[in-house]
């Protein structure tokens, strides 16, 4: 349709640019989107070479490179980076790995809003946002994740626009990157599972049938995990459920004053060190790498990881009972800890600096924590518009902080809940996606760092997109008017309230 303000803007717009470059082949003329996004892949790629792997990153390239291999980070991506390294050498391999994805699917769903000069300007905006611009170029379980989800909800999207039949190269293809994401991490399940349901069982079926089908199937990979992590990549057991269970006892003795840990000859008072150290920010307070007076919990479980399969199947049948025990008879002081944790983690009620705005300041192979493998290290001099944005006031800036793109998603599912064409459904499972990985850190969160967010930042800026190409091509609202206004009372108010507390 070549109705509307916008199109008749950019039709003009079009036409006076081909009239001064007649030279330059048609294809050229009639892609000033995709020129666009690939002249800002470029840039990106070739600015921030070989891209940064830090930190977590540079612990799984350290594991690739020397095969040994744990479960403290991700065994799938240290096997898949083993996969790499036998192939080429080439570092900027890494960071290719998601960038394309991620630029890919962003020239799908613009795609729908125009093909002209102004949509490619809109997506390079979005690039350069500092939310999105600090992790463009950084690799993390968190940008591999977010860079596969938004590639497959911007296909699904696209296919529910233009009315496009799936194919069996999307099936499998969305098969292999979404069971990708299910072992990436922890949570990664979170986020695949409503898309993987969508895509093979369809979004139609009651609400009631299509939630229980995800948790069926988030259970299901929850339980397989071990099985993938040690049978099936051959990774050691590093204990990273510890964190979880550890920072959930301390949490609920902090609120309640009761800890429902066995003895500990080295921690006489476990409820005084508890007071004293927890923090909702994350479990590092209580780790077992903090100070003598606060690792001795910590300590205690994780050091019988260097004492055998069965002293470590022990500690934590020990800790497990201990953790199920603080969840089962102090309801009450886990949701309090839980709650205080996730209110941290989203900046939401008693505004704080959200934690960690960006990953890291340098860029390149860097050396993480622990030992450090020097041979690995790459320093590379950033462009000087990475340090411009990073030495700002990230921390204090509105979108930093993650309860925006949580009520962001909240509106676009509220929005589509009750509509049945395909486009709203598909729109309401990618917010329903979103909402479920950030949700999940209700429970399972650990740390606060705004990295985490990552992912549903992305489909909360994907959601936009589809609603904008929507009224585009098709002069339509996604929703219904009565949607859209209970949508709009539930979260505005909910915004207002964060923004002012």
């Amino acid at each position: 349709m070549e109705t509307g303000l916008y199109k008749n803007i950019e039709k003009k717009f079009n036409n006076n640019v081909h009239y001064l470059i007649k030279k330059i082949p048609l294809f050229l003329k009639d892609n000033y989107l995709l020129l666009c996004i690939f002249c800002a892949f470029l840039w990106f790629f070739c600015a921030f070479y070989p891209g940064t792997v830090a930190n977590d990153s540079f612990e799984m390239l350290k594991e690739a490179v020397h095969n040994n291999i744990g479960n403290w980070h991700s065994p799938l991506i240290s096997r898949f980076f083993q996969l790499i390294l036998s192939i080429t050498s080439i570092k900027g391999i890494f960071v290719l790995v998601f960038m394309i994805p991620f630029f890919l699917g962003l020239y799908i769903i613009a795609r729908n809003i125009s093909k002209g000069i102004f949509t490619g300007l809109l997506c390079i905006i979005i690039l350069f946002i500092p939310p999105v611009f600090v992790f463009v170029p950084v690799a993390l379980k968190d940008t591999y994740i977010a860079s596969f989800a938004f590639l497959i909800s911007a296909l699904m999207i696209d296919g529910a626009i233009s009315d496009k039949k799936k194919t069996i190269f999307f099936y499998l293809f969305s098969l292999f990157l979404l069971v990708f994401c299910f072992y990436m991490r922890p949570n990664g399940c979170f986020i695949a599972a409503p898309l993987l349901v969508a895509i093979f069982m369809g979004w139609k079926t009651p609400i009631i049938y299509r939630y229980i089908s995800c948790l069926v199937l988030v259970l299901c990979v929850i339980a397989s995990t071990p099985l993938v992590n040690f049978k099936l990549l051959g990774a050691r057991d590093d204990a990273p459920d510890f964190s979880l269970m550890i920072f959930d006892v301390a949490g609920t003795a902090k609120y309640s004053g009761v800890s429902t840990l066995p003895d500990i000859p080295s921690v006489p008072d476990q409820v005084n060190l508890f007071q004293k150290c927890y923090s909702p920010l994350q479990w590092d307070a209580v780790a077992n790498w903090t100070g003598p007076d606060c690792n001795g919990v910590g300590y205690y479980f994780y050091h019988e990881r260097d004492s055998g399969k069965e002293r470590l199947m022990a500690a934590r049948q020990e800790l497990r009972k201990a953790w199920i025990a603080a969840i089962t008879q102090h309801p009450v002081a886990y949701l309090k800890h839980r709650l205080a944790h996730f209110n941290r983690f989203i900046d939401y009620l008693g505004y704080e600096p959200v934690y960690r705005p960006i990953y890291i300041t340098t860029v390149g192979f860097t050396v993480g924590y622990g030992d450090p493998d020097y041979s690995l290290f790459y320093l590379v001099k950033p462009p000087r518009l990475w340090n411009s944005v990073i030495n700002m006031d990230l921390a204090n800036q509105l979108w930093f902080h993650p309860y925006v793109y949580l009520l962001i998603l909240l509106f676009f599912y509220l929005a589509t809940l009750t509509t049945n064409d395909r486009f709203n459904r598909t729109l309401n499972v990618v917010a329903f996606s979103g909402l479920t990985y950030f949700l999940g850190f209700l429970f399972v969160g650990v740390s606060s760092d705004f990295r985490y967010c990552y992912p549903s930042l992305l489909l909360s800026i994907l959601c936009i997109l589809a609603a904008l190409g929507y009224y585009s091509q098709k002069r339509q609202v996604f929703g219904n008017r009565t949607t859209r206004l209970i949508a709009t009372a539930v979260t505005v108010p909910l915004l207002l309230i964060g923004i002012i507390f």
